[in-house]
């Protein structure tokens, strides 16, 4: 039996990986990836439990900067969906309602085998 992929590539898997490592260096707790709701859909969802935020970040990566950088991608239809994503969660998961919210985005750049990450706090 074959399993579907949730992963449209591997890149993509492959920086979120990169991603969720270094959240969690920064001492935020992981919950969640990949989390959907409706037709919105967030990569990563942590929780900052000192402060009570919740941190939902959308991972963007590329091998080139032939089209801009990689936070470039994430637009305004695409926020929004992210934070509709995120209602969703908060709804689903009443022990979150008190919880600040944070959308960030993480933009990684893999070259040869150096890997750049922009880690964007409140992005929108």
């Amino acid at each position: 039996m074959k399993t579907k992929c949730i992963y449209k590539n591997r890149l993509g898997f492959h920086g979120e990986i990169i991603a969720k490592d270094f959240l969690s260096k920064k001492n935020l707790k992981f919950i969640k990836s990949n989390f959907r709701f409706e037709r919105a859909e967030v990569d990563l969802i942590f929780e900052s439990e000192k402060d009570k935020i919740l941190i939902f970040a959308e991972v963007k990566t590329r091998r080139t900067l032939e089209y801009g950088n990689p936070e470039e991608s994430v637009t305004l239809s695409k926020q929004n969906r992210i934070k509709k994503a995120a209602m969703g969660f908060v709804m689903n998961n009443e022990k979150y309602s008190d919880y600040d919210l944070r959308m960030d985005v993480v933009s990684i750049f893999i070259d040869m085998d150096e890997i750049k990450i922009n880690h964007i706090e409140n992005a929108f």
